[in-house]
């Protein structure tokens, strides 16, 4: 009888040390939704055009939420950038803001990339979650993630001068402009609708060789392309130089097409003086797909450095000490 109170009170107490354990978990508070981006790292090229960032919760919450995050990196944003440094990129969605709805998990940070003429290094667009306002959501670690961009495929168009052995043109000064096609199949010296208005010229600096621009494959239509290559000016009789094409793609150069040309000081052409003649087109070549190919001779004129029929044209020179990125000058001058 002993025996049977003894299990009667060991199996009370063991109950109550159950139910003591249960009250004491339901006392705890419930874990707060965890907020963070949905990855820490992305590698993109500039053709990748348009990038869906996302910041996720791990379960929904209970209230609308703002986010507040940053942004920072060697790549510049539109805003960043303002009017002293071209953008590399536009956030499309609020800017360094952010809403998760409520009973959503999930909110998207868009932006927007740039193709451009610039032949350059890997940039980085780093994202960091500041702040939420509210005291139920707990940003986790994973809040700051870092995007590469890679230089996307296309082609460096490179103008050289003083290419022939022993020569070294300290005062001689050339620019170059692509043409592309209009809507009537016309070569035309204008804002490239297909590159969302950029002007395609290489005014980057006063007496230094070689100017360049960088035509991708992307938002470039098909079609005829055209360059002018002036002799601005200098005092070398003759002076020799090279229209340099090196196509580039997955990282790795492929192809390189050099045509050479030579001018005197009859080819003298300060296009951007009043009352000059603009500069013209000296060769042709073609894109189809990704690929520009059928690279024409340069038909070098007997006076000024233009050939053809002129059309209005209104840019400016602007000289100034343009530094040739790395990168691009080991391909321009390892380009065999």
């Amino acid at each position: 009888m002993r025996k049977y109170s003894v299990l009667l009170l060991s199996a009370f107490t063991l109950g109550s040390f159950v139910l003591l354990l249960s009250s004491c978990k339901d006392d705890e508070p419930p874990v707060p939704p965890q907020l963070s981006f949905a990855v820490s790292e992305m590698t993109v090229k500039e053709s990748d055009a348009n990038l869906q960032i996302e910041v996720v919760l791990d379960k929904p919450a209970s209230e609308d939420i703002k986010i507040e995050y940053s942004i920072k990196g060697t790549a510049k944003d539109d805003v960043s950038a303002g009017t002293t440094a071209p953008a590399d990129y536009e956030v499309v969605t609020d800017y360094l803001e952010l809403q998760i709805p409520e009973g959503e998990t999930k909110g998207i940070i868009e932006l927007d990339l740039y193709s451009d003429s610039d032949y350059e290094d890997d940039e980085t667009i780093e994202l960091a979650i500041e702040e939420v306002d509210s005291d139920a959501i707990e940003i986790t670690r994973e809040d700051d993630m870092v995007i590469t961009v890679q230089q996307e495929d296309g082609m460096v168009v490179g103008l050289e001068w003083g290419v022939g052995d022993g020569e070294n043109y300290t005062d001689v000064d050339m620019d170059l402009f692509l043409w592309g096609e209009n809507a009537s199949a016309q070569l035309v010296r204008s804002n490239y609708v297909g590159l969302a208005g950029n002007q395609y010229t290489s005014l980057r600096g006063s007496f230094q060789s070689p100017e360049f621009f960088f035509l991708p494959y992307a938002g470039v239509d098909d079609g005829m392309f055209g360059i002018s290559a002036t002799y601005y000016e200098g005092t070398a009789n003759p002076m020799n130089f090279n229209l340099v094409f090196i196509e580039y793609a997955n990282g790795v150069q492929s192809t390189t097409v050099t045509k050479p040309g030579t001018y005197t000081l009859d080819n003298i052409n300060k296009w951007d003086e009043t009352g000059a003649i603009p500069p013209v087109l000296i060769m042709k070549f073609k894109k189809t797909g990704n690929d520009y190919l059928e690279f024409e001779e340069i038909t070098e004129p007997v006076t000024g450095s233009r050939h053809g029929n002129s059309s209005e044209f209104t840019l400016k020179k602007q000289p100034g000490n343009f530094v040739l990125p790395e990168r691009l000058r080991q391909i321009l001058y390892k380009k065999n």
